[in-house]
């Protein structure tokens, strides 16, 4: 009897081991079994405590506070700014490693709204992920996406298509590739979407993303696009040229600050001074806000804008309005 009772407390002991054993498996152990990365973006150092709470509220982590010992255990007390792939698969050590190495990612890559399909060529060749001229004559050729169910311009390149947003797109993804994941993107977030909104306004979707477009150029500020494509709509209906400065540099090649009265002669099809109407297609990728403004323009009888100092517009119903409004802003501009 005395030999059974002395064994009790190891057996007990072993018991507080092998529990506490089982419950740091379970508090370290991946979220889940499927890889699916994450871009965790630090745009300024975070300490451990607060990096470790944001993993877990991504559901990367189990245990947050498990994660922020680890990191301070290695002297990891303050996380670098940067940019850091996770996947659920990871276990917590796995992602603690790669905080602690600060070992960024290159996986990403952010494509923002309004720009042109040159510039996204430019931005995957610098990151090594796609050669540039091969991007380029992609999307020249619409043909070759023809198996995604969206509609795609015949005649005319992918501008407007690709859209914005931040891709998983490793270095050597190749432009086929990189190109499709922007088209499936456009397909899931504007088409499948607002399909039924297109049908009520009577526009296809290459009319919409091509009215985005020269909203996304036009405007700084979210809260006037709608306002901005009231005047583009507002023209549209009296068969008034448009005449948006963006298309006319888009029409010529090279994006400036100011236009100047010359430009504004440059025989193109996207010079909407000389030509009534729509320009032919998008003269950039447009960002969802321009295309719910475009899906959406507020109910005005504006006919005219004209930009202040701060960015914003000083719209106007008549020309002599516009006039007005113009000489006040130079007048406020003159020091």
């Amino acid at each position: 009897m005395r030999k059974i009772l002395l064994l009790t407390p190891i057996a007990l002991l072993i018991a507080l081991f092998a529990a506490g054993g089982y419950w740091w498996r379970q508090q370290t152990r991946p979220v889940s079994t499927t890889f699916q990365p994450q871009l965790v973006r630090l745009r300024e150092p975070m300490d451990a405590d607060a990096i470790a709470q944001r993993l877990y509220q991504r559901k990367l982590v189990r245990n947050p506070r498990l994660l922020a010992w680890q990191l301070k255990r290695k002297g990891k007390s303050q996380i670098a700014a940067g940019d850091y792939e996770f996947s659920p698969s990871q276990n917590l050590f796995e992602i603690a490693d790669i905080l602690i190495h600060e070992q960024f990612t290159r996986n990403w890559v952010t494509i923002p709204e309004g720009w042109t399909i040159a510039r996204i060529a430019e931005r995957l060749a610098e990151r090594g992920i796609a050669d540039k001229e091969e991007f380029l004559q992609l999307c020249q050729q619409p043909q070759q996406f023809q198996d995604i169910d969206m509609p795609l311009p015949q005649h005319l390149h992918l501008e407007g298509y690709l859209f914005p947003s931040t891709y998983r797109l490793p270095p050597g993804t190749g432009a086929e590739q990189a190109i499709r994941t922007m088209l499936l993107t456009t397909r899931q977030q504007v088409y499948q979407r607002y399909k039924d909104a297109m049908k009520q306004r009577g526009l296809n979707l290459h009319e919409l993303l091509t009215i985005a477009s020269m909203i996304e150029k036009e405007v700084l500020h979210d809260d006037e696009r709608p306002r901005v494509a009231s005047v583009i709509y507002n023209r549209l209906k009296i068969n008034m040229p448009l005449q948006i400065d963006a298309t006319v540099l888009y029409g010529m090649g090279s994006w400036k600050e100011r236009v100047l009265y010359k430009d504004l002669r440059h025989p193109s099809p996207y010079n909407t001074y000389l030509n009534r109407g729509l320009p032919p297609g998008p003269i950039a990728n447009p960002g969802l806000a321009s295309i719910r403004a475009a899906l959406g323009p507020e109910p005005t009888d504006y006919l005219f804008y004209v930009a202040q100092a701060d960015g914003y517009h000083r719209f106007s119903r008549t020309y002599e309005e516009h006039r007005r409004a113009i000489q006040e802003i130079r007048h406020q501009q003159t020091p």
